[in-house]
């Protein structure tokens, strides 16, 4: 399996309640520490009207997902994971920039939190024109720090 054939072969559509239990467990095998339940990612798309998430679909299976919240002109990347066998083919930045195009229709500026060890992810955002603009203490829990990183959507 290569890079092309997956970009290919996959579907970019917006997560619906069926998704959930696939997106929980990339979720669960991503962050070990992670505060997202089922439950939050339910709450979500039934009830949260500034929520619009995203997954990427590769032969009927859930290999990538995307959340964020757009508030009046401001969008934020609220999560975004994906599957471990599927890291590395460039489908994290694929759906970041799918939804970086849906969010300008309506939003100016985009903005998200990532951890100031995640190197590979930090490359990624500044490679898609993020730039640094604070640091969150204990953002993660005791003793780990968010960056948080902002992008002018027009």
């Amino acid at each position: 399996m290569d890079e092309a054939t997956i970009k290919r072969e996959l579907n970019i559509r917006r997560m619906t309640t069926d998704d959930v239990p696939s997106v929980f467990e990339i979720e669960r095998v991503s962050f070990n520490d992670s505060s997202w339940t089922k439950d939050a990612f339910y709450h979500e798309i039934e009830e949260n009207n500034f929520a619009h998430y995203f997954v990427i679909e590769y032969h009927d299976e859930i290999i990538a997902y995307l959340g964020s919240w757009i508030v009046v002109d401001q969008a934020q990347i609220t999560t975004v994971a994906v599957k471990p066998e599927y890291r590395g083919y460039g489908l994290g930045q694929l759906l970041l920039e799918y939804v970086m195009t849906y969010s300008s229709q309506v939003a100016n500026m985009m903005s998200l939190e990532v951890r100031t060890e995640n190197l590979v992810a930090q490359h990624i955002y500044q490679k898609m024109g993020f730039e640094f603009g604070g640091r969150r203490a204990n953002y993660y829990g005791e003793g780990e720090d968010a960056l948080v990183m902002w992008v002018n959507l027009k």
